[in-house]
C-alpha cells in the first residue's frame, strides 16, 4: 500500500491546504481547512490562533484516520510579506499583519535611509517595525510559514524566500550589515528552502499520530512553492500564473533585480527565480465577460491573427511590471463592435505583456526563456495558449501541479535528500 511520506502545507489568507507525497514524489491526496477572516478597520490583520486551530484539527483528524503513520518530513509555505512577532515562548504577541496591510509606511521610509541596496525588498520588515514602534511588540519577527516551524520545533529560523521582504540578501545569503547592526540576534537564522531544521516535538508528534523524529524543513512563500510544484527545473523554464493578475517566474543562473521594472529574484536551489507580476490578467477580463462568454467567444477567435489593437488591459489605474507606472491607465480602445474581436484584442494584449516580461528578465541579465509552464484559470483556454505561444516564441504547456502545498511537500522531501 502506498503511504504518505512527505507533507506540504500551504497557509493562505482564508485557509490552508495540505498535500501528501509518497516516496516516489507522487501526490497522494490534498486536504484543506478554513478559518474565519473578520474584517478590520485599519488593515488586514489575522489571529494566528485561528491558523493553528485549523491546522491542529486537520492533523488530528488525519492522524486518527492513520494517514500520518509513515510521514517523515513536512514543510510550510505562507503568504509573502505577512509579519507577526513572537515572545520567548514562541507565542504571538498580537495579530499578524497580512501581506496587503498598508500599515508600516513611515517605518518603510525610515528603513530606506539605511545603507541598503536600493532594490531591497523591505515591506515585511516595515510591518515588524510598526508592530514594535506603534504597538509595543518587542518580540522576534516571523513570517507566516516561520511561525509554524517555530511552533513545531521551538527553533527561530527562516528561509531565504520568506526573508526576501525582510531585506535578506538572497545572493550573498546573509543579512546586510546595516540590518545586523541595528536588529542583531532578533533576526532569524536563514537557510535555503528545504533545509532540515529539527524534529517535530514529541508532544505534537504523539498528538497527531506522527512517528518520532519527523523532520520539519525550512519552507518558502506561496508563489515559490507553486514554482516547485510546477515541474520547472532547468535554466530557461518559465512559469506563468494566469489568475486575477499575471505573475511570471523564470529559472535563471543569474539573479537580477530592478525596482524600476518591478523585477526581483528569489533563491531556487543553486539557481534563481527571477520574478515579476503585472496588474493585467483575469480581473480585467471579468469586468467585461463571464466564464461562459469567455469560453464561447474564444471559439470564434483566430489565434494566429496579428495583434492590431495594441491593448494594455488593466482593471484600474497603475502598473507594476514590466514597468512600474502608478499613474498608468488601461488601454482598451478602439473597441470593435464584435465582442469576439474585443476579447481577442485583450488576450493578445495580455500575451504581449507576458512576452515583454520575459524579455525584460533577459535584458536585465537573466536567462532566456525556453519554455513556459502555465497555471491558473486562464491556462486552460487552448486558444489563449496558442496566442501566448505565438507571442512568446516558445512552447507553452500546463504546469505539472498548481497547488503550492505540493511544492512545499517537495521541499520536505528535499530535506531528506529526496527529489530535486
Amino acid at each position: 500500500m502506498t503511504t504518505a511520506r512527505h507533507l506540504g502545507v500551504d497557509v493562505g489568507t482564508s485557509g490552508l491546504r495540505l498535500a501528501a507525497l509518497d516516496a516516489a514524489g507522487d501526490c497522494l491526496w490534498l486536504e484543506k481547512a478554513n478559518w474565519p477572516v473578520p474584517p478590520t478597520p485599519d488593515g488586514h490583520e489575522q489571529n494566528p490562533a485561528d491558523w493553528w486551530a485549523a491546522f491542529d484539527e486537520l492533523m488530528r483528524q488525519l492522524g486518527e484516520e492513520g494517514r500520518l503513520a509513515d510521514v517523515d518530513s513536512l514543510a510550510f509555505a505562507g503568504t509573502s510579506g505577512t509579519a507577526l512577532t513572537i515572545g520567548a515562548d514562541g507565542q504571538p504577541e498580537g495579530p499578524a499583519l497580512m501581506y496587503d496591510d498598508p500599515q508600516g509606511r513611515e517605518q518603510l521610509a525610515a528603513l530606506r535611509q539605511l545603507e541598503l541596496d536600493p532594490d531591497a525588498q523591505l515591506s515585511a520588515l516595515a510591518r515588524w517595525r510598526f508592530l514594535a514602534e506603534e504597538r509595543g511588540q518587542s518580540g522576534r519577527p516571523v513570517s507566516q510559514a516561520d511561525w509554524f516551524v517555530t511552533r513545531l520545533t521551538g527553533q527561530h529560523v527562516s528561509d531565504s524566500n520568506n526573508t526576501l521582504k525582510w531585506g535578506f540578501d538572497a545572493v550573498a545569503e546573509q543579512w546586510p550589515a546595516a540590518l545586523q547592526e541595528r536588529f542583531g540576534d532578533r533576526l532569524p537564522a536563514v537557510h535555503r528552502p528545504g533545509t532540515a531544521v529539527a524534529p517535530v516535538t514529541p508532544a505534537l508528534a504523539q498528538r497527531w499520530g506522527l512517528p518520532k523524529g519527523v523532520i520539519v524543513a525550512t519552507g518558502t512563500t506561496d508563489s515559490m512553492a507553486a514554482l516547485w510544484a510546477s515541474g520547472a527545473a532547468e535554466e530557461g523554464d518559465g512559469v506563468t500564473s494566469l489568475g486575477s493578475t499575471l505573475a511570471l517566474k523564470l529559472i535563471s543562473t543569474r539573479p537580477v533585480s530592478d525596482a524600476a521594472s518591478g523585477v526581483y529574484s528569489h533563491r531556487f536551489g543553486e539557481r534563481f527565480a527571477v520574478s515579476g507580476a503585472s496588474n493585467t490578467g483575469g480581473r480585467v477580463l471579468a469586468t467585461f465577460f463571464d466564464n461562459e462568454e469567455l469560453a464561447r467567444l474564444s471559439e470564434s477567435i483566430d489565434p494566429d491573427a496579428p495583434d492590431t489593437l495594441g491593448y494594455w488591459p488593466l482593471a484600474g489605474r497603475g502598473e507594476r511590471f514590466p514597468v512600474v507606472a502608478p499613474a498608468m491607465g488601461p488601454r482598451l480602445t478602439p473597441r470593435p463592435a464584435d465582442p469576439a474581436l474585443f476579447l481577442g484584442g485583450m488576450l493578445r494584449g495580455i500575451a504581449r505583456i507576458e512576452a515583454l516580461g520575459y524579455r525584460r528578465f533577459a535584458a536585465l541579465g537573466g536567462s532566456a526563456v525556453r519554455r513556459v509552464l502555465s497555471s491558473g484559470g486562464g491556462a486552460h483556454n487552448p486558444v489563449f495558449a496558442r496566442i501566448r505561444e505565438r507571442a512568446l516564441g516558445v512552447p507553452v504547456t500546463l504546469a505539472t501541479h498548481t497547488e503550492a502545498a505540493v511544492g512545499a511537500a517537495r521541499l520536505a522531501a528535499l530535506s531528506k535528500g529526496e527529489g530535486a
